[in-house]
């Protein structure tokens, strides 16, 4: 492990030239358009987001990347980071209208994370590095760097009581910490008891109410909480293994009108608890159990009884917690891997749709 700080600029703040919003109609797209979605009226109409600022004379826009991250800057849902699988980091002050580079190499982006008392401070997972900006001016630091071969950052989190604690989580089921805003780190677990290869973090937890529970979201080997912020670990995701793949985990989300209600999107299809993983449930779907991948699941912040989820050229909404469900295709058969729901105004959701890896 190494750390080292240098300077490059980012492209935002430079004469700029803007490229065209591209709008694709739902009869004329293709199976393969990826990129940005974005809907204004809870997910019955959709438009492509792709206008990119960019130098030069060469019009560019983002229809061809494929989104790994999406995240609200702090009490501002206008601003939204975006992470891609090859081409670096974006980020749009105005709803998704205008993308801008930030000048990170081209590359994947695995996560993002913003400081949660300094919206100015935000971190990136990229390959082996963990990456600190600051102002989105000319600083960014590399903070961490993974030396073991074949050994990624995969995903962060940061205590919303105490910003200089920073969590990541790696390929092989590493969780790290800092104590001092990235400064220093140590490794405090390790979910991969078995030398699971495959057995990485996908997602790093806090609740919202008590900054000590932690949720660790690992591929195959289920989620495992902490009630004492770290020190100690308890699996609860066994009552997951009575649904066929249920610990195949590709997406999870936290209701945030109820203290420790989960929903978790899994090869099985959609599963939830309502106390912290005690008990789980699956919620009935349209399609038959295991019968298509479900990539991406979001509640309503402000109606927990409207839900939406993900899978290959189609998005599915329910009203009333599952009782009924709405479809709507989009314009592909690629995935819908990423969707985010305004938590000011939820009628305005976005989806990122990716070509499979």
């Amino acid at each position: 492990m190494s750390k080292k700080i240098f300077f490059l600029i980012l492209l935002i703040c430079v004469p700029l030239f803007l490229t065209g919003c591209i709008k694709i109609d739902f009869k004329t797209g293709t199976n393969e358009t990826i990129g940005i979605f974005k809907s204004i009226d809870a997910g019955n109409i959709w438009e492509q987001k792709t206008s990119l600022l960019s130098q030069g004379k060469e019009k560019q826009n983002i229809s061809k990347v494929n989104p790994t991250k999406m995240l609200f800057s702090l009490n501002d849902s206008q601003i939204i980071f975006l992470g891609t699988r090859e081409n670096g980091m974006y980020v749009t002050f105005n709803g998704g209208n205008e993308w801008q580079n930030i000048f990170i190499p081209k590359g994947k982006i695995n996560d993002i994370a913003i400081d949660p008392k300094s919206k100015d401070i935000i971190y990136v997972a990229y390959y082996n590095k963990i990456l600190k900006i600051q102002n989105l001016k000319k600083e960014l630091q590399e903070i961490f760097i993974e030396n073991q071969k074949n050994k990624f950052i995969t995903s962060l989190a940061i205590d919303w009581n105490n910003p200089n604690k920073i969590y990541a989580g790696t390929t092989d089921g590493t969780l790290l910490q800092s104590l001092n805003s990235g400064q220093s780190w140590n490794m405090i677990e390790s979910f991969n008891k078995k030398n699971e290869t495959k057995n990485k973090i996908k997602k790093i937890l806090i609740n919202s109410r008590d900054n000590r529970i932690l949720y660790i979201v690992t591929t195959n080997a289920g989620i495992f909480k902490s009630i004492d912020q770290g020190k100690n670990w308890q699996e609860i995701t066994l009552g997951l293994e009575k649904f066929i793949n249920g610990k195949n985990i590709f997406d999870v989300t936290f209701d945030s009108n109820k203290n420790e209600k989960i929903i978790v999107a899994t090869i099985h299809g959609l599963i939830k608890t309502d106390n912290g993983g005690k008990t789980w449930q699956e919620l009935k779907l349209l399609s038959l159990p295991g019968a298509m991948k479900i990539y991406s699941v979001a509640i309503n912040p402000k109606n927990s009884q409207e839900i939406y989820y993900g899978t290959n050229g189609a998005i599915y909404k329910t009203n009333d917690n599952g009782i009924t469900w709405i479809v709507k295709k989009m314009p592909t058969s690629n995935a819908i891997k990423i969707l985010l729901i305004d938590p000011n105004t939820p009628a305005t959701i976005y989806a990122g749709i990716s070509k499979e890896e």
